[in-house]
C-alpha cells in the first residue's frame, strides 16, 4: 500500500511537471496579448508629441492601426527619453516607438534586421530629416560640413543625434537640456553656437512666439535616419511575433490614402 501511494505520487508529480513545463512554453511562443510600449514624451511633432499626459502623433496613430490589425491591445505611455531608454533596458516595458538606430541600443533592443545596415530601412516607421538651427542674426550658412557647425552644438539630452555629430568631428555638443524647446531657448539666450533638431520641429518652433524671428533654419538638411519600432530583449516577444508586429506597421506606412488620412491631422 505504501509502494502503490508513492508511485502514485511520482506519477503525478510528473505529470504536473509537463504540464506546467508544456504551458510555460506554449506562453513563451505565443504572441503577447498586449504590448506595453513607452514614447518620448518631448515635442516632435507631427511623430510623437504629449497632451494631457497622453501619448499623441503620426506614430502613435501608426501603433495603434497595426496592433487593430493583428487583434492586440497596446498601452503606450508617454516618459522621459532616457527613462524611456532605461525602462526598454531593464525589461519594464515591451519596447519603445520612435527610437532610431544605435549599437549601444541594439545591445538591449531587438532592431529589424536591416537597421543598422540601410539608410532607408525596409521596415521602418518612418524617415526623419534633421536640420540645424541658428540666431537669425548669425550669418553662419550650412554647407553639409559639419565641422563648421558654431559651437557648441545643442541637442535634448539622450538623443542619438549627438553621438553623430561627436563622431563627425564636432568637439563641443551641448546635452544639457531635456527637450528642444529648451535647446533653442539657450541658443537665444546665449546668443551663439547651433542646434540640431527634426525639420517639422524648427518649422513649428519658428512660429512660436518666443522665438519669432529669433531663429533661422538652415536650408540644406543635416542628415536623415529611419525611426523604428524596436522590442526589449528582456521581454518574452519571439522574433515570428516581432516580424508580425513590423510587417503590420510597413503595411500602414505603405498605404499612402491612410497614411494621408493621418497627416491631415496635423
Amino acid at each position: 500500500m505504501i509502494k502503490l501511494t508513492i508511485r502514485s505520487a511520482t506519477q503525478l508529480l510528473s505529470i504536473l511537471l509537463s504540464l506546467t513545463l508544456f504551458s510555460l512554453s506554449s506562453i513563451s511562443q505565443a504572441a503577447p496579448e498586449k504590448l506595453v510600449v513607452c514614447a518620448d514624451k518631448g515635442y516632435w511633432y507631427p511623430f510623437v508629441f504629449t497632451e494631457g499626459y497622453e501619448a499623441k502623433g503620426l506614430y502613435i496613430d501608426m501603433l495603434n492601426d497595426a496592433a487593430d490589425r493583428l487583434d492586440m491591445k497596446v498601452s503606450i505611455r508617454p516618459m522621459d527619453w532616457k527613462k524611456c531608454l532605461r525602462k526598454a533596458r531593464a525589461g519594464k516595458v515591451d519596447g519603445i516607438i520612435g527610437v532610431s538606430y544605435k549599437d549601444k541600443r541594439a545591445e538591449y533592443l531587438e532592431y529589424p534586421a536591416d537597421a543598422k545596415t540601410k539608410k532607408f530601412s525596409d521596415l521602418r516607421l518612418t524617415q526623419v530629416e534633421y536640420v540645424v538651427v541658428n540666431n537669425a542674426s548669425s550669418p553662419y550658412v550650412f554647407d553639409g560640413n559639419v565641422t563648421t557647425l558654431p559651437q557648441p552644438v545643442r541637442v535634448p539630452r539622450g538623443y542619438s543625434v549627438a553621438d553623430d555629430l561627436k563622431n563627425e568631428g564636432i568637439s563641443d555638443v551641448n546635452t544639457k537640456s531635456k527637450g528642444d524647446h529648451g535647446t533653442l531657448l539657450r541658443l537665444i539666450s546665449e546668443k551663439n553656437g547651433s542646434v540640431v533638431t527634426l525639420a517639422t520641429v524648427a518649422k513649428h518652433f519658428e512660429q512660436h512666439r518666443l522665438f519669432k524671428g529669433k531663429i533661422k533654419t538652415q536650408k540644406r538638411a543635416y542628415k536623415s535616419k529611419s525611426y523604428f519600432m524596436a522590442f526589449s530583449k528582456k521581454r518574452p516577444t519571439d522574433e515570428a511575433s516581432r516580424n508580425e508586429i513590423w510587417d503590420a506597421l510597413t503595411a500602414v506606412r505603405t498605404d499612402s490614402v491612410l497614411m494621408e488620412t493621418y497627416m491631415a491631422k496635423y
